[in-house]
């Protein structure tokens, strides 16, 4: 996280302002890494906000004033787009399980499109549709088939309960054609999260361009949407690259120019990670320290209910991104983990308060070895996938304030939860 002002000034203020734990969101990080992102797409091209990485209300309303439509997966995302004055025809709903409930909340208030994934999904928005006497646009996702291995997460080619397999994608086109109140307009897909490279995006984005041609060319249908999914990968770990934008900027670029003649009006990708990870900071004090069968320990007053990804990287054989920190008598100095073992220095399991083993920050880090209650532990590239993806209300413990921190230095508190 940057600030416009020096790190160490922002936390010390934050600490004796609302205490600990707490996050941090940088204004001007948040900015920075939207523009990187939506710079290296093509024009055309719409850049959805995924509000599952970060659905505070307060960041989501800031990503959209920088141009994003919003892409939810619930009936509450749903609702909290609609509060933050997010127009409805700039809302796609997604996702496996998507109840009666919610698509008829979404098709009464008139989303863009609703994302099936499956003819039972599909029969569920017609009924809802006629019943409310409207009709609804809808586009398929596909699970591709794929050669090529791109995300650490993945969720095409493989059995799973998102899309629709190639094999069974007609008979979902076919259905949707046969029902009045469904309006096709096009086909959407996702790879996964967390990918790092090209290959599995040479393979899918000509695929999808396949696709809308051989449906157009055999049933006549006008499509006019095609989206080609997100999962732009974000380093957590100490050798990541980062996910190559600007390559992949030119392959959407070149793939758009190639298939120009199907006259897409609606091409789009997707990002949540990529947006808001590193505009976050996890903050924390030291509660206590010990030693344990020949292993250091720090106890900190978070945990992995606060952060959901720590329990990955806690236990994780790849060393994580270093943490970074400030000793109790020298409040005015952000100090960083080193890369490698020197002087004074001891592998430390930092751990949180839950009364669980499972419980793992971070293992195997180096701290100073005289690191002591009131010190303060700073987990970087935490605004993603953190507070409301964790089990935080586990144990009951008070939760964790959630501060913006604006282009001015000034701290905002933006607690929702």
């Amino acid at each position: 996280m940057e600030t416009n002002i020096r790190e160490a000034d922002t936390i010390s203020e934050a600490l004796k302002r609302f205490g600990t734990p707490l996050f941090l969101f940088s204004e001007k990080q948040l900015e920075e890494d939207y523009v990187r992102i939506r710079s290296a797409l093509p024009q055309q091209v719409g850049l959805y906000y995924s509000m599952k990485a970060n659905p505070n209300p307060y960041i989501c309303k800031a990503i959209h004033r920088l141009g994003s439509p919003i892409e939810v997966a619930s009936i509450g995302e749903y609702h909290r787009a609609v509060s933050i004055g997010v127009p409805a025809d700039q809302i796609v709903f997604t996702g496996p399980g998507k109840s009666r409930e919610e698509i008829r909340a979404c098709i009464d208030g008139d989303v863009f499109c609703i994302n099936a994934e499956s003819v039972q999904e599909l029969t569920v928005i017609q009924e809802e549709a006629a019943r409310l006497k409207k009709k609804v646009q809808v586009t398929l996702r596909i699970n591709l088939k794929t050669t090529r291995q791109g995300s650490r997460m993945a969720s095409v080619g493989i059995p799973t309960q998102f899309g629709i397999d190639e094999e069974q994608l007609e008979d979902a086109v076919k259905y949707a054609l046969g029902h009045t109140q469904l309006k096709l307009i096009g086909l959407h897909t996702y790879q996964g999260t967390q990918n790092f490279h090209l290959d599995y995006y040479k393979e899918s984005i000509p695929g999808m361009f396949a696709w809308i041609r051989k449906l157009k060319d055999i049933y006549a249908i006008p499509l006019t949407t095609v989206g080609l999914g997100g999962g732009f990968g974000v380093p957590y770990f100490r050798g990541d690259d980062p996910f190559p934008i600007d390559e992949f900027g030119k392959l959407l670029s070149e793939e758009i120019l190639k298939n120009e003649d199907l006259q897409l009006k609606h091409i789009f990708v997707e990002s949540g990670r990529y947006i808001t990870s590193r505009m976050g900071s996890y903050v924390t004090q030291v509660l206590y320290t010990k030693q344990s069968h020949g292993k250091k320990f720090v106890i900190v007053d978070g945990g992995t209910h606060h952060r959901a990804f720590s329990s990955v990287m806690g236990r994780s054989f790849k060393a994580p991104l270093p943490i970074r920190y400030m000793l109790h008598d020298r409040k005015d100095e952000m100090l960083e983990e080193p890369a490698e073992a020197r002087d004074g220095f001891i592998q430390t399991n930092i751990v949180g308060k839950l009364c669980t083993p499972t419980d793992v920050i971070q293992s195997s880090v180096l701290l100073p070895g005289n690191m002591t209650m009131g010190d303060t532990i700073v987990f970087p590239n935490s605004g993603a996938y953190g507070l409301s993806c964790g089990n935080m209300h586990f144990l009951s413990h008070t939760l964790p304030k959630e501060l913006w921190v604006a282009q001015s230095g000034e701290l905002h508190d933006i607690s929702w939860l």
